[in-house]
């Protein structure tokens, strides 16, 4: 972990320290206290558009993911900082207020321009709501280009489908009916960055919140005691405890290495990387979440137990920004079509160039 994300981790760790989080489930609303003052403290701004993911504002804005993810702590701060303002900021928009974003593409609705790009109608699927105040719709432009369009959900012609996740927090989908274009932008990025850089954020808070679960559990098997010893002691146990902490090292070593290695090197890299980073963790996550209730018994059921954060938002996230399925036939598709060695699949090994025919 570099210096500055070492700093990044301490101070959000104050914040939440000093506001606290309620770790009733589900959430009611979500933690917007917490969200304003890491907003006010400027770690929504940590990147510069172009050269984020290498300069180290990449690297630190996943530490305060997976901070305020392992606390259970409902932000939108994926949304926000992490792809909205990097979206905004390559299209040369700025935004003022709590935006969330969307993907405009056939999984996940569709939706027109008028001719004019005065005014967007449509439908956006799947969309996080928390504290948001306006939303950036990002719409492929051919392959290599995204056209960011920002609304006002308060317009007219906004319809929100309100809704919240299995942790509580807003949720839901969006209609517009000539909605008014806030501000429109071109980026020179493809909807598959965007897609991937998602991937690769809540990969860090899936790779959290199966820490958190981790600890939890560990702990409260060596307080609970049945029969006159406690839970650790029996050999049941010890496995399924062995078999979580296995699980949530693979998470977390999956969504560090996609942390450290994103954007150094090609696109084609990248892409492996945060598939195999989402791959990853959300199939694990199921895993995670059963031993922790198994282990904890009923008591792991009840809405005022922390555990049920930790458990509901793996249960949520590992489907944002694509499931394990789907990233897993993004691995195969680059091995079976473009011709990949599976090995250096495995172990991120950059194939050789290819060999020239001798000159004629």
């Amino acid at each position: 972990m570099s210096d500055l994300s070492r700093d990044v981790r301490a101070a959000t760790e104050q914040i939440l320290d000093r506001i606290g989080v309620d770790g009733e489930t589900p959430a009611v609303g979500g933690d917007l206290a917490i969200w304003n003052a890491l907003r006010d403290s400027g770690f929504t701004d940590m990147h510069d558009g172009d050269d984020d993911a290498t300069d180290g504002g990449w690297a630190a804005l996943l530490t305060v993911v997976a901070t305020t993810a392992s606390t259970g702590a409902v932000t939108p701060f994926i949304e926000h900082a992490v792809l909205a303002r990097w979206l905004a900021s390559r299209a040369r928009l700025e935004l003022s207020t709590t935006t969330t974003i969307a993907i405009a593409d056939d999984q996940h609705g569709g939706v027109t321009l008028s001719d004019s790009a005065t005014t967007l109608s449509g439908t956006v699927t799947d969309v996080v709501l928390t504290g948001a105040e306006m939303i950036v719709v990002a719409v492929p432009h051919g392959d290599d280009q995204t056209t960011a369009v920002v609304i006002d959900l308060r317009a007219p012609g906004v319809v929100i489908h309100d809704g919240t996740d299995l942790v509580g927090a807003p949720y839901g989908d969006i209609d517009f009916d000539a909605a008014p274009v806030h501000q429109i932008g071109r980026a020179d990025l493809s909807i598959a960055e965007l897609r991937e850089r998602g991937a690769i954020a809540y990969a860090a808070a899936l790779a959290a919140a199966a820490t958190r679960v981790r600890d939890a559990t560990v702990t409260y098997a060596g307080e609970r005691t049945q029969f006159g010893r406690p839970l650790t002691k029996f050999q049941a146990i010890q496995q399924r405890l062995a078999q979580l902490a296995a699980t949530t090292t693979l998470m977390e070593t999956a969504a560090s290495t996609a942390a450290r290695e994103y954007g150094t090197g090609s696109r084609a890299a990248d892409t492996r990387i945060a598939a195999a980073a989402k791959t990853v963790t959300s199939a694990c996550a199921r895993e995670v979440a059963a031993a922790g209730h198994q282990i904890h018994g009923a008591i792991g059921f009840t809405s005022e137990h922390s555990l049920g954060r930790a458990t509901t938002s793996l249960w949520s996230w590992r489907d944002r920004f694509g499931t394990e399925t789907q990233w897993a036939q993004t691995l195969a598709a680059h091995i079976v079509d473009d011709g990949a060695d599976v090995w250096d699949v495995i172990v991120g090994a950059t194939p050789p160039p290819a060999q020239k025919g001798p000159a004629a």
